[in-house]
């Protein structure tokens, strides 16, 4: 019979009092120092664990300093405009020069280079540069003084492409001395004027224009303060009302004179004479008079 192996004894250890601690300390040095690298390790790889909160007040401060920011313009067109039914603003400027009447250019000659007449002239387009400065003459004194027609003739030499010459014709009914003033106006109007860019076939040309000057805007003459004279008023007769939010009531048929009274709309007046643009009126039961803008009333 066979003798079995022999087991070897188990051993078992019994920890004395003074290992124990030992071991625990251990155990609790090591996670300190993992908590500390845990800690420190995302600042010092820049890495950010939870998300920033927004810059809320710093945004805003932005936003309100900016100076061309579109709110802003809003705001202040809207300070501009002008509130709805009101009635619209009255032009106290003195009445300017009515637009002078410019009729059809008429090309009259054309010449080469030498000065050798051509028998067939282009339509040359000088109406490109110079239809708009002969119907403005806001700058020119004179042209408030007097109507009547101007034929003004231009001398166009596209070697030097300028204006070298602005004449009048025999076609103008204008007085001598104001004719004189009248031409030197459009002469310096036309003095810096380009040729440049003006399709052509030849290259000296001369045109005419005719050009009507109306009489200036009539201006309503009543001294501040006073009634116009007896013979410029109208009698008239019948009722009206006031279509603007308030009507002002003077005492004198023009813009110029005193307020006396002031009238909403949808009130019933009497008018009682005309003058010009202006009605004479019954503002209220006493049957005082004054007198109102034409289109205050619906005129």
């Amino acid at each position: 019979m066979a003798m079995s192996r022999r087991q070897p004894a188990l051993k078992v250890e019994i920890p004395t009092p003074g290992s124990t601690p030992m071991r625990l300390g251990k155990v609790g040095l090591i996670a300190l120092v993992g908590f500390g690298i845990g800690v420190a390790w995302p600042r010092l790889a820049g890495v950010r664990l939870v998300p920033q909160l927004p810059a809320a007040p710093a945004a805003s401060q932005d936003l309100s300093g900016a100076p061309d920011e579109p709110p802003a313009a809003s705001a202040v067109a809207s300070a501009r405009a002008p509130a709805p039914g009101l009635p619209p603003p009255v032009d106290t400027s003195p009445p300017g020069i009515q637009p002078p009447v410019v009729g059809e250019m008429q090309v009259t000659s054309c010449r080469d280079a030498g000065g050798g007449r051509i028998q067939t002239c282009d339509a040359v387009d000088f109406d490109r540069v110079a239809r708009a400065r002969l119907s403005s003459l806001d700058g020119c004194e004179v042209a408030r003084r007097v109507s009547g027609v101007v034929s003004l003739g231009f001398e166009l030499d596209f070697t030097s492409e300028r204006v070298t010459k602005v004449t009048s014709g025999k076609a103008s009914s204008i007085d001598e001395t104001a004719l004189k003033a009248l031409l030197d106006c459009y002469r310096q109007s036309f003095a810096n004027v380009s040729l440049v860019g003006i399709p052509h076939q030849h290259q000296r040309y001369s045109v005419f224009y005719r050009v009507e000057l109306k009489a200036p805007l009539a201006e309503t003459a009543a001294p501040a303060g006073s009634e116009a004279p007896p013979a410029s008023i109208t009698p008239a007769s019948g009722m009206a009302t006031v279509s603007w939010d308030t009507a002002l009531v003077r005492n004198a048929p023009d813009r110029d004179s005193k307020v006396v009274a002031r009238v909403l709309s949808g009130t019933r007046v009497g008018v009682t004479g005309r003058s010009g643009d202006w009605y004479r009126v019954k503002y209220d039961a006493k049957g005082r008079e004054g007198w109102v803008f034409r289109t205050s009333i619906g005129m």
